[in-house]
């Protein structure tokens, strides 16, 4: 066995650990991340244990790495007041900076400003009637996403008729159902230091709109031309700090590839499709903190 020098926290939530008495359904997600990453990260000498993020001592470690963070929808302000403190004790990647941008949706519209392709969002600082948003997208049917939510709870499809009466309000913002979905589903492409792993496409199952395997999904390998990674890799060379590991979410229509989600706070990686992502993230652990601090 290797020598240990170095010890890598996997920052989860309780619902998800091993010990949990009563665990989140999609903890296979968390399971079969550590069942590639710890052999992996065990092989250059790197500790990685599993710590829900509100018992963790930061500075027990020498990299926090955020993983399946989950319930951080729900405690916002206090994860990010964890990230804060643990910025000041070790490394944390994401970068707690990455994250802040990261956590609204409204990031969205900022990489929309930037002149990247971007499904259409409509977002709002109050109240305002729903059909505005159906008529500022020029669409007949919508879906309504929290502004800092995950893996597609809380969300809702509606259509033009459904709109008399009902309000976007400002934790929530509204797209475009873009009709591919259904048909072509969403392909995720994974990169670690900002250079490309490996690619999932995701597809609904029957009765619903959303690709998550919780909702009913499916997944299976993809394998992107050059031009799709080219279209993937601008969005990690727009982000505002260098991500340890992220996830550009595509959906095609009409000929192009539209960014649904660029995920940089806990995004899943989907190790069980590139059986080298463990090794890749060790040295890209290793990299980060041996770099010069920002």
């Amino acid at each position: 066995m290797p020598e240990v020098f170095m010890k890598v926290a996997y920052l989860a939530c309780a619902e998800v650990l091993a010990t949990a008495a009563n665990r989140r359904p999609d903890a296979y997600e968390h399971d079969r991340e550590l069942a590639a990453f710890t052999p992996a990260f065990a092989a250059q000498g790197i500790t990685l244990t599993e710590v829900d993020w509100r018992a963790c001592d930061p500075a027990a470690f020498d990299l926090v790495f955020i993983r399946t963070t989950w319930d951080y929808t729900e405690r916002e302000a206090e994860f990010l007041a964890f990230l804060d403190r643990a910025g000041a004790v070790t490394r944390v990647a994401n970068a707690p900076e990455l994250i802040r941008w990261n956590l609204s949706k409204r990031y969205l519209q900022d990489l929309a400003d930037r002149g990247l392709p971007v499904i259409p969002s409509v977002f709002t600082e109050a109240s305002l009637p729903l059909i505005q948003a159906f008529d500022r997208l020029g669409a007949e049917e919508l879906v309504l996403k929290p502004v800092v939510g995950s893996s597609g709870f809380g969300q809702a499809r509606l259509t033009r008729a459904e709109a008399a009466g009902r309000s976007l309000d400002p934790g929530l913002f509204a797209q475009p159902l873009i009709p591919e979905i259904l048909t072509e589903g969403e392909i995720s492409y994974i990169f670690v230091a900002s250079a490309f792993s490996h690619a999932v496409r995701k597809t609904s199952g029957a009765g619903d709109y959303r690709i998550q395997i919780i909702h009913g999904g499916q997944e299976q390998a993809h394998y992107p031309d050059a031009g799709e990674i080219a279209v993937a890799q601008a969005f990690i060379d727009a982000l505002p700090v260098p991500a340890l590991a992220a996830r550009v979410d595509l959906v095609p229509h009409r000929g192009q590839l539209l960014l649904m989600e660029l995920e940089v706070v806990e995004p899943h990686l989907f190790p069980h499709f590139a059986p080298d992502l463990g090794e890749r993230l060790a040295e890209a652990c290793c990299e980060c903190v041996s770099s010069p601090a920002p």
